[in-house]
This record gives C-alpha cells, sequence and structure tokens, in this order.
C-alpha cells in the first residue's frame, strides 16, 4: 500500500509537518541507532510483558484481512462510512467476511498498550515486509524515521466502522457496540504511543471513532435499549480516559532530539562539528524545498560558529521538556499557562540546533482536549439517549441523568476556562445550526448537547465545527447524521 497522509480536520496540518519535521542525523551511525532504539524500547508503552500487549493479535489479523473495496484515504475511511452510502453492498460484504479481524479487535480491549516496539529487531518477518513497523533507523541513521503501520491503522478503523453499521443494520446491536467500544478502546491504546506523529493520527482516529458512535446512536435508536445505552454509558465510555492524568505526553520525540545534539556537536570541545551541523540542519531546514538546500548550508555553518555548546543545548532541552510536563500535568487553565514555554522563550539562533530537532509540543494540549470533550460527549450523549428512552422526552438538565443513566465526570467542558459542564439545552421550537456552507435544522424538543470549543465561547450551538475551531463542537445531535438526513451529506 502507498503511504497515504491524509486527515479529516484540524489535524491535517500537523500532521503533515510531523510528517516534515522529522530529524535528521549524519550518514551511518549504528551504535547511535542502536543506542536510540534501545532507549525508545525502553519507554513504558512499549516495555513490558508480552501479555499486555496487543499488537501482534491485531497484525496478525491484518494480515489475512482481505482488500478493502476501496483505496483508504480521504474518500473512504471510517468517517465516510454508513449504511446509506453508495455501494454499500461492497463495503457490508467486505466487513462480513473478515470475522478474524472483528475477534482480534475485542480480544485487544483488554490489552494495557499496543506495545509494538520501534526498529524492526525480532519483529515478525511478515510485518516487516508488509510494513507494519515503526521504522527507525533502517539505513543506519536516524535521518529516516517513519511511522507505516499507521497505514494499518486506518484500514482497521474503516473496518471497523463498516461492521459496526452491518451488525447494527442486522439487528445485532449488541455485537455491533461490543465492538465500537473495544475499537475505541483499541484506538486509545494508540494514543499512548511516543511519537508525536503517531499520536497526533492516533487521537483524530479515536476522536472520529466517537463521532461515528453518536451516529450509530441517533440513525439506530430505535434499535437501542436503555440498557445499552446506559452501558455504554456508565461502563465504557468513561473509562477510556483521555485526561492530564491518563494521557501523557510524547517522549520519543525527546530521545531523538538529544541523539541528535549528541551526534553534530564534538564530544571533546563540545562545539558544534561544522560539517555534522550544516549537514544535518541544512537537510532539516530544506527537506521539503530542496532548492534551498544551498542557502541553508550556507546559514547552519554560520550560525555553527555562535550556537551554544553541547552541554547548553542539552540543558536547554531539559528545560523545555521538562516546562512542557509541568504545564500538561496542572490544571486546565492555570495562571502559568499565559506565560511563554521555554520553547518560546528559547533564543532562535543560540539554539537553533534544540528548536529545530523538536516539534512545538504545545499544539498538544487543545487538540487533547478536543479528544475529551469528544469522549465526554459520547459518554453523556449516551446517557440523554437512554433518559428519551424511558420517559420519552429528553431531560431539561444533564444533571437529571447523573447517576442512573451517565457519569457525572462525563459532563466536563474541557473548553471551557472554569471546566464547567457541557452546554445543554432542551430547544422548544427548531432551531438552525450553520456547519460550514450549510444550515442544518433541529426540530422542537431535541436535547442539544454541545462544547464551547477552542474559541472559548458559547455560541449557543449556532454554529458547529468538527474541531470547534469554528464555532461550538455540537455533541448531540450528531451532525453528520442530520447532514445526511437533510441531503447535505451523501
Amino acid at each position: 500500500m502507498n503511504r497515504v497522509c491524509y486527515s479529516f480536520g484540524t489535524l491535517a496540518a500537523l500532521w503533515l509537518v510531523a510528517c516534515s519535521a522529522t530529524p535528521a542525523l549524519g550518514q551511518g551511525n549504528d551504535a547511535l541507532v542502536k543506542d536510540t532504539l534501545k532507549k525508545l524500547n525502553s519507554l513504558p508503552s512499549v516495555h513490558a510483558t508480552e501479555d499486555t500487549k496487543g499488537y501482534k493479535i491485531l497484525f496478525d489479523a491484518y494480515l489475512e484481512l482481505t482488500k478493502p473495496p476501496f483505496v483508504v484515504g480521504p474518500a473512504f475511511n471510517q468517517s465516510t462510512i454508513h449504511a446509506k452510502m453508495s455501494n454499500w453492498a461492497a463495503v457490508s460484504g467486505w466487513a462480513e467476511s473478515n470475522a478474524k479481524m472483528t475477534q482480534a479487535i475485542l480480544k485487544c480491549k483488554d490489552k494495557t498498550m499496543v506495545g509494538l516496539p520501534y526498529g524492526t529487531e525480532g519483529l515478525n518477518p511478515a510485518y516487516v515486509q508488509a510494513k507494519l513497523i515503526a521504522s527507525i533507523g533502517a539505513d543506519g541513521t536516524l535521518k529516516d524515521i517513519d511511522f507505516p503501520y499507521i497505514d494499518a491503522v486506518d484500514v482497521i478503523a474503516a473496518f471497523a466502522a463498516a461492521e459496526i453499521y452491518r451488525l447494527m443494520e442486522a439487528g445485532q446491536t449488541d455485537a455491533a457496540l461490543d465492538l465500537a467500544v473495544a475499537h475505541a478502546f483499541v484506538l486509545r491504546q494508540f494514543c499512548d504511543r511516543e511519537f508525536m506523529v503517531e499520536k497526533l493520527r492516533a487521537i483524530e482516529l479515536l476522536s472520529a471513532a466517537m463521532a461515528n458512535l453518536r451516529d450509530v446512536f441517533h440513525v439506530y435508536r430505535d434499535k437501542i435499549t436503555p440498557e445499552q445505552y446506559t452501558r455504554v454509558a456508565l461502563w465504557e465510555i468513561p473509562y477510556l480516559r483521555p485526561d492530564r492524568g491518563r494521557l501523557f505526553m510524547p517522549e520519543a520525540d525527546r530521545v531523538v532530539a538529544e541523539a541528535l545534539i549528541n551526534e553534530v556537536f564534538d564530544p571533546t570541545s563540545s562545539e558544534a562539528n561544522p560539517d555534522k551541523f550544516t549537514q544535518t540542519f541544512a537537510e532539516i531546514q530544506s527537506r521539503n524545498a530542496p532548492l534551498t538546500r544551498f542557502g541553508a548550508a550556507k546559514r547552519w555553518r554560520n550560525i555553527a560558529a555562535i550556537h551554544g555548546s553541547r552541554e547548553a543545548s542539552l540543558e536547554r532541552l531539559k528545560l523545555i521538556y521538562d516546562d512542557w510536563w509541568r504545564r500538561w500535568r496542572i490544571d486546565a487553565y492555570d495562571d502559568i499557562l499565559a506565560y511563554p514555554t521555554q520553547y518560546e522563550r528559547a533564543n532562535k539562533i543560540r539554539y537553533a540546533a534544540v528548536l529545530y530537532s523538536l516539534q512545538d509540543v504545545e499544539v498538544l494540549f487543545e487538540i487533547r482536549n478536543q479528544l475529551i470533550a469528544e469522549v465526554n460527549g459520547t459518554g453523556l450523549a449516551a446517557g440523554l439517549c437512554a433518559y428519551q428512552k424511558t420517559f420519552s422526552t429528553y431531560p431539561d438538565q444533564t444533571e437529571k441523568t447523573y447517576t442512573q443513566f451517565a457519569r457525572t465526570r462525563s459532563d466536563v467542558d474541557p473548553f471551557d476556562k472554569e471546566l464547567a459542564t457541557l452546554k445543554y439545552r432542551l430547544i422548544s421550537k427548531r432551531q438552525s445550526i450553520d456547519m460550514g456552507t450549510d444550515r442544518l435544522w433541529i426540530e422542537a424538543n431535541q436535547g442539544v448537547l454541545y462544547s464551547q470549543g477552542q474559541d472559548h465561547d458559547d455560541d449557543l450551538a449556532a454554529t458547529h465545527s468538527d474541531d470547534g475551531a469554528a464555532g461550538d463542537l455540537v455533541l448531540w445531535p450528531p451532525m453528520k447524521a442530520l447532514a445526511r438526513e437533510q441531503g447535505f451529506l451523501e
């Protein structure tokens, strides 16, 4: 399969930047690669007993998965699949014929981690041949770091979506919900991977899976019982835990950055080695614009003469990561977050090597909040559906779902600076919601659940965007279900 870099929201640009910002090193340092791999594979999301890891179960099933009816990419993926799509017969047939993949996803739900090691040493040769790898230093250098296994995770996500809708169409509601929940937990395990590129893509896939589950709640509301909604709301979704105490910052980028700095500085003088320094960082700067390589090389050779020492650079790297970690774990919207980060404060010339060898992890802060909103909104939406199925009306406030139908901890808006509840209204008359250039309509007596989104403003759900960057993030009713019903989406 050709490598596909695509996205379905604001993470697109971030992932492409991450793909292009991979650090580069000098040629042929096998000892450095080996030492870096040892450090990477000692990180907590990899270093564990084999019985806690799920990647073998998942990838063994993937190797037997038949070819999807369409190439997984922007036009065909877990976000575009549903039972009313054109060519649904081919898609549902593909899903039905691959029961081993379903069983693998269900088995992996209870694993602690994905556990796929970095590099290829000790891996099943079939995985290497199928590119089910996190490739680090394949050519004896660290200049080519790639994660082709992500393509397989995209395909598995598309399969899971197809099978969930197929099972719902067949009236196998429990089986469909079990698979949806299991797949969410597998994606949550991928969110714990150690490189920023991996984490970004996994977060995006899990957010999309949450949107799909809410779509299922709405489309198949006549088939899902109050007890099934309640089970998902109380005993499944809340345990995904993408919060600051359980979803950690990526650490692998720091490990590679440290290796990069050690490589381009003279171990005796601690000063920049002009040739290695220039070659490495000129390549990074010009990776997406090869014709600028000559000018970049001249710039980096000048910087090498005035750059901070090896010790000072490593200390700056430590300061940057310590600062990010502190901000990652403190309460959201703490006053400290208003101050410039150590990354922002670092001298752009004196510590150019440090800054160019890192990606700004701070972008993950808002993305994590989006995932929290998606997870919380899905859990609370299931509770609202259970309440509506029980009493034939939506509650006038979300507090009425607490304990019996949903967990209180699901009712938190991560984009509210007071960390207040998600916004909710029981509307008494027909209301419009603008989604891009389309205007959707919600009928009277519908419960509307939404997050303030990245602008932190409450727009009363008058507008919706999938990432909450422009307007609110409407979580219930699901926007893509309404868009299909009202003719704006296939």
